[in-house]
C-alpha cells in the first residue's frame, strides 16, 4: 500500500485497511522496540501499546489534515516508527525515574523500620505495618507512586509536582493527590485484613 493510498482511504472514512496495513509491521515494530529499550524497561504489553498509540496518532494527524501526502518524505510505516520511537524514549525516561523513586522510597522505608517507638515510648509503627505500606505503595500506578514520593518523600510543591508530571494546574495535583492516598489507604486494609490485623 503507497503513502497516496493510505491518505485516500483515510480521507474517504475508509479505515480498515489502514489498520490492517499498519497491524501488518506490528512484529517488526516489536523488535525496532526491543532495540531502542537499551535498559529494558518495557514490556511486551507496554510495547503493542506503544505501537498502537502511534498508529492512532499518525492516523489522527492525516484525518486532521495537519500532515498533507507532500510533506511525507519517507513511508508511513518509517513515520509510525519515529513517532513510536519518541514515545519509547519518554516511557523510558518515565520509567527509569520512578525506578529511581522506588529506591529512594525503600531507603526511607528501611530507616522508618528503625524508629518503631515516638517520644512518649508509644508504638508508631509496627513492622507489619510498614511492610504493608510499602506493598501498598507498590501497587500504586507508576503516576500515583510518583505523586506520593514526590510530595512526601522528597518534599516537593504542588507547583514542582505539576510542572514534572504534566498536571495541567496545582489544583490538579491535589484532587489526583486526595485520590491516590484514598487509593492507598483501600489497599492498606485489603492487606490488614489479608494479615489479620485490621
Amino acid at each position: 500500500m503507497t503513502n497516496q493510498d493510505i491518505f485516500d482511504y483515510i480521507n474517504d472514512g475508509n479505515y480498515r485497511p489502514v489498520l490492517k496495513y499498519f497491524n501488518s509491521f506490528s512484529e517488526s515494530f516489536y523488535f525496532f522496540c526491543k532495540k531502542q529499550d537499551k535498559l529494558k524497561l518495557l514490556s511486551e504489553h507496554q510495547i503493542q501499546a506503544i505501537f498502537d498509540d502511534a498508529c492512532i496518532c499518525m492516523y489522527e494527524k492525516i484525518e486532521a489534515k495537519k500532515i498533507t501526502i507532500r510533506q511525507i518524505t519517507s513511508s508511513i510505516k518509517t513515520m509510525i516508527f519515529g513517532i513510536g520511537r519518541n514515545m519509547i524514549l519518554e516511557q523510558g525516561r518515565k520509567q527509569s525515574k520512578y525506578n529511581n523513586l522506588h529506591s529512594s522510597l525503600d531507603k526511607n522505608l528501611k530507616e522508618i523500620e528503625n524508629i518503631e517507638y515516638d517520644d512518649d515510648g508509644d508504638e508508631w509503627l509496627s513492622e507489619l505495618q510498614i511492610q504493608q505500606l510499602n506493598e501498598a505503595l507498590s501497587k500504586l500506578p507508576p503516576r500515583s507512586y510518583m505523586l506520593v514520593a514526590e510530595c512526601f518523600m522528597e518534599n516537593k510543591s504542588y507547583s514542582e509536582v505539576a510542572k514534572e508530571q504534566d498536571y495541567a494546574t496545582v489544583n490538579a495535583v491535589r484532587v489526583a493527590l486526595h485520590r491516590t492516598l484514598k487509593e492507598l489507604k483501600k489497599i492498606v486494609i485489603q492487606l490488614q485484613k489479608r494479615d489479620g490485623n485490621y
